[in-house]
């Protein structure tokens, strides 16, 4: 039974692109445009445009006064958040895990007063936005800032976690020698377009062949951390979408390594996945109905091909001429 329903699932994909070739893919509902954009090519290595800054997410621990000294050798600082879009943006881009902050308290004993702090980088958040959850204090020792998830909390002298710096974006004046189609965001040799509709596999898989695209496949850290930021309209955290990865019926062996390999990416650039990004703990599932992968912040788990989620499509980026 397991076996026909994969040869199923595997026989729909396939018309699934041959029809794509030959007639209009599935009309979604209509595409708003982003309306802030992000770029990933226009900053040095690493760092993310937003606006008029360039962000970097730092994964490696620090305690806070060391990762505002390093941000400080880039010439940046600690993340300042000056509204709630670009707090949206922040807690994309730190998965809404705790991250460092550029916010610090001048007076530890007035720590529940919103005036008593000040960021690094001198900046002042117009009509004095913030989200702060002064919740969390507990003691006088808690007066450096983090964000988690769409808050701002106090932690201890001594934590050490992951960190933002933020520095003013540099316009070199040099033009990239790729491009994408209207609506698409560049990542270094690629393009990618996440509509705003919710679908089954197969349907996502329609929609993207016939864009002559393919559901998206991840290689690399930098396309990971780019996906969470593809889409900036909702607020808060990256949502579950659809991925490339096709469940192989049976599994077949890497002889190479002796690892058994039942998954593979449906562009095929490479010829199985080697588990990056990382599974959910408790995932694959081996279940018969459970053969598609949703890609839910950083990590993957297996759910049922019929389920609607968000999508997300690949395809090479044009060379300017």
């Amino acid at each position: 039974m397991q076996g026909k329903c994969i040869a199923i699932l595997v026989a729909l994909l396939a018309l699934a692109v041959a029809l794509a070739q030959g007639m209009a893919a599935p009309q979604p509902q209509a595409v708003s445009q982003v309306s802030v954009e992000v770029f990933f090519d226009q900053c040095r290595e690493g760092w993310i445009r937003y606006k008029d800054y360039c962000y970097e997410y730092k994964e490696q621990q620090q305690y806070w006064y060391v990762a505002e000294q390093q941000c400080r050798r880039r010439d940046g600082h600690l993340v300042s958040i000056a509204d709630e879009a670009e707090n949206s943006f922040v807690a994309k881009l730190s998965y809404c895990e705790n991250a460092w902050t550029g916010k610090y308290a001048v007076n530890v004993d007035r720590l529940h007063q919103p005036d008593n702090y000040r960021w690094t980088d001198n900046s002042v958040s117009p009509n004095g936005y913030h989200t702060h959850d002064f919740s969390s204090i507990s003691s006088i020792h808690q007066p450096l800032i983090s964000v988690h998830n769409l808050s701002l909390v106090n932690n201890v002298y001594h934590a050490k976690q992951r960190y933002i710096c933020k520095a003013k974006y540099q316009d070199n004046g040099g033009g990239q020698n790729r491009t994408c189609d209207p609506g698409w965001k560049l990542v270094g040799n690629f393009c990618y377009l996440m509509p705003k509709i919710e679908v089954t596999f197969i349907e996502a898989t329609f929609y993207c062949s016939g864009r002559g695209a393919s559901m998206v496949s991840i290689y690399t850290k930098q396309e990971l951390r780019a996906l969470s930021l593809l889409d900036l309209d909702s607020r808060g955290c990256p949502v579950q979408t659809w991925v490339g990865l096709i469940k192989v019926n049976p599994c077949r062996i890497d002889f190479s390594t002796g690892e058994k390999i039942c998954y593979k990416w449906a562009d095929r650039l490479v010829d199985f996945h080697n588990d990056f990004p990382a599974w959910h703990p408790g995932y694959p599932d081996t279940g018969d109905k459970v053969n598609c992968v949703l890609l839910q912040d950083r990590a993957m788990k297996t759910v049922e091909c019929h389920e609607r989620h968000r999508f997300i499509c690949k395809k090479q980026a044009r060379q300017n001429s």
